[in-house]
């Protein structure tokens, strides 16, 4: 990243064990912001819409199948990366129906993070103030 250029900011609704796996893949590239449950990441979200850039959601995490619902119901400046270590692909596979961005399995490698998180953040519209 440039020195003096805002890192986008990414919002983690997920348990700490991926968090931290995203800090060492993602470092000196993005902002992250860990939300610990719906509610949380809802409020966040709320106050923080204009800086947040991506939502990144375990699905098993804190009802994170709801917080991809209510997610999607929202305006569409947000892109949205759905993740988990329990869903067989075929489900996956299904999720990005949902209005979700990418879907990728939790277990990938720090360097399929950073690229999934970047290709996301390439088609990132955000409204212009």
């Amino acid at each position: 990243m440039v020195e003096g250029e805002n890192a986008p900011i990414v919002l983690v609704a997920a348990r700490e064990e991926l968090l931290n796996k995203l800090r060492n893949a993602l470092a000196d590239t993005v902002g992250l912001l860990h939300a610990e449950t719906h509610h949380e990441a809802i409020t966040l979200l709320e106050r923080l819409q204009t800086e947040i850039s991506i939502a990144i959601v375990q699905l098993e995490h804190s009802n994170g199948w709801g917080l991809i619902g209510e997610l999607t119901r929202r305006p569409k400046f947000l892109k949205i990366i759905a993740t988990t270590s329990v869903y067989p692909t075929h489900v996956l596979e299904k999720v990005k129906d949902l209005g979700v961005d990418a879907v990728v399995p939790e277990k990938i490698p720090a360097e399929e993070w950073r690229k999934t998180v970047e290709t996301v953040l390439g088609q990132t519209s955000r409204p212009t103030n």
